[in-house]
């Protein structure tokens, strides 16, 4: 925290040496008196401003903040909804403070204030109201602020960082969720009674019309006397309520994550995925969730009620959070790296060691050396990352903190040290962005899909399946996607696909190169889908393809023209 030099500093000082050079060279002692008064007014200045820097050593300057209730429902944060963020500083010390510039730090997801300006008087408290938005669904983090305190004349200025960590939840955005769910035609028994009126030939429900017999009906359904006064058969239809069961599927591999924050493929199957499974609750179904990538990543079983919605919505925004091992593009050193990086500068603990140990020395077995060369104490990591966390284990509200598998689920390899699972745990908790696994792999992707199709034969019967994915990698071998598709339609009644069309929630084209760059990647993404659209179409799912403007109720036009060409197709 040592004062340097402003632009305004800067440019007087390079006056103040160019008359001194010039006096220097033509002899000219009134230009060499001035640079010397310029020079001995910039200490002047320098030794005036320096106390700053020792009150910010002494930690006589706070910083806090804090961010009130959403404009939603509850008091929610959502995506793309400005939310206002307070700061407030503390002077504890005996001079005014100009606070030039604030610089918040948090996750990549968050438009964060950029300017902010305050003068904090002597032993008072200033507060500033900031306006930020989250870009994407999920839990996100400010890490904390670094100030740029100046003095009156712009001068000098002295930088310092405020660690101040506060976590925030973002919800989907909210949609339209009026339209009816996706349901089937027809109808099924169910242990449950439920709000769907079903229109169905039968003996059992209520009477809802009497229509001419057609080719077909059952003779058990004949209205026989309607029959004697119309003197023609007829046929009773009856409804009958029913609770539709649906499963989503939503994909969360690398693929589904490329983009930038909120216009991601993953950010629309989770709003969809949100939006579907409230229309459904709100109908009074039952509504599950299973996330796959290469296995299966979390599960919750199909169920109703508002609860039961706000369990589905943590599951569907821990997904852009993952942090173990075998999902991550990460090796144990680098992981290492990321957090005592954090903690040396969140937290000013160094874990570094300064001097390699002999060769021979024991040490080396809790020793682990970063992608760049450096040793770090994994022991003392491990130890300072168990403190904070249970720290945080302490501190945390029923109401502010996430569910409780979030505090301790973290899946790391066989051969893995138990401590990553803590360094992979603490990621998350502080927000810590590891980089997802971007690898391709059909055998990987389709692997995932099986699981998921043997879990739901192990599971009650469904009546819907929503599988949101952009299929990438089910296509390469198409028998074993058939037999996965096949298996998982045993355990319901229809299936639907919702793919998201890559190049719609790409950024547009600002050069014509980068033009001719979107117009392959455009044309190789539609050859794609509609390869995989004729695999699935040709085993009856209907294929939906989704674009960032999409809402229920488009999806459901989208689904009846996909059912409408399938028909005329058979």
């Amino acid at each position: 925290m040592t004062p340097t030099l402003a632009r305004r500093g800067r440019l007087i000082l390079a006056s103040a040496a160019t008359f001194l050079v010039v006096s220097a060279i033509h002899g000219a002692p009134p230009l060499a008196a001035l640079g010397s008064v310029i020079i001995s007014a910039l200490l002047t200045a320098y030794l005036w401003f320096f106390p700053t820097a020792i009150l910010l050593r002494r930690k006589k300057i706070e910083l806090s903040w804090w961010i009130p209730p959403g404009d939603q429902p509850g008091g929610a944060l959502s995506v793309d909804r400005p939310f206002a963020l307070h700061v407030a500083f503390r002077n504890h010390a005996g001079r005014r403070l100009r606070i030039l510039n604030v610089r918040i730090l948090g996750t990549s997801a968050l438009q964060l204030p950029t300017r902010f300006e305050a003068v904090v008087p002597a032993g008072r408290q200033v507060e500033v109201v900031g306006e930020a938005r989250a870009q994407a669904t999920g839990y996100h983090v400010l890490h904390g602020a670094v100030l740029t305190f100046g003095d009156v004349l712009g001068l000098f200025n002295v930088r310092a960082y405020f660690p101040n960590p506060v976590a925030i939840k973002v919800f989907p955005r909210h949609m339209d969720t009026r339209s009816q769910a996706l349901r089937q035609s027809g109808g099924a028994a169910h242990e449950q009674v439920g709000m769907h009126h079903v229109r169905r030939r039968g003996l059992a429900g209520e009477l809802r019309e009497l229509r001419d017999h057609t080719v077909g009906d059952s003779f058990r359904y004949i209205a026989w006397k309607a029959t004697a006064r119309q003197r023609k058969l007829m046929v009773r239809e009856l409804e009958t309520e029913i609770v539709v069961t649906h499963q989503i599927l939503v994909d969360i591999a690398g693929t589904m994550r490329n983009g930038s924050p909120g216009r991601t493929k993953l950010d629309y199957a989770i709003e969809t995925a949100a939006a579907l499974a409230r229309a459904a609750l709100d109908s009074g179904d039952r509504v599950g969730l299973i996330t796959f990538d290469s296995r299966i990543y979390s599960e919750l079983k199909p169920t109703s009620g508002h609860h039961h919605y706000l369990k589905l919505l943590d599951r569907l925004i821990e997904i852009q959070s993952v942090v173990d091992e075998d999902l991550t593009d990460l090796t144990n050193s680098e992981l290492v790296a990321t957090v005592a990086k954090y903690l040396a500068h969140q937290e000013a603990i160094d874990v570094r060691l300064r001097k390699a140990p002999p060769i021979d020395d024991a040490k080396w077995e809790r020793i682990q050396a970063g992608p760049s060369g450096e040793l770090y104490d994994v022991a003392a990591l491990s130890k300072v990352v168990g403190t904070l966390l249970k720290a945080m284990g302490q501190t945390r509200t029923h109401k502010a903190s996430a569910p409780a598998w979030w505090w301790s689920r973290v899946n790391i390899g066989a051969d893995s040290e138990p401590q990553m699972a803590k360094l992979r745990l603490f990621c998350r908790l502080r927000g810590i962005e590891l980089p997802y696994r971007q690898g391709d792999d059909a055998v990987d992707r389709i692997k995932g899909l099986a699981a998921v199709a043997e879990k739901l034969a192990s599971q009650s019967r469904a009546d819907v399946l929503i599988l949101i994915s952009d299929l990438r990698g089910l296509i390469e071998r198409p028998e074993v996607t058939a037999r996965s598709l096949a298996r998982a339609r045993r355990s319901g009644q229809r299936m639907v696909v919702i793919a998201p069309f890559g190049p719609a929630f790409a950024s547009a084209a600002s050069t014509l190169n980068g033009q001719m760059v979107a117009d392959v990647l455009t044309r190789e993404e539609r050859e794609h889908v509609e390869q995989a659209r004729r695999l699935l179409v040709g085993h009856g799912v209907p294929v939906i393809e989704g674009t960032p403007v999409d809402s229920p109720a488009m999806l459901l036009r989208k689904l009846a023209r996909a059912r409408t060409s399938m028909r005329r197709v058979a």
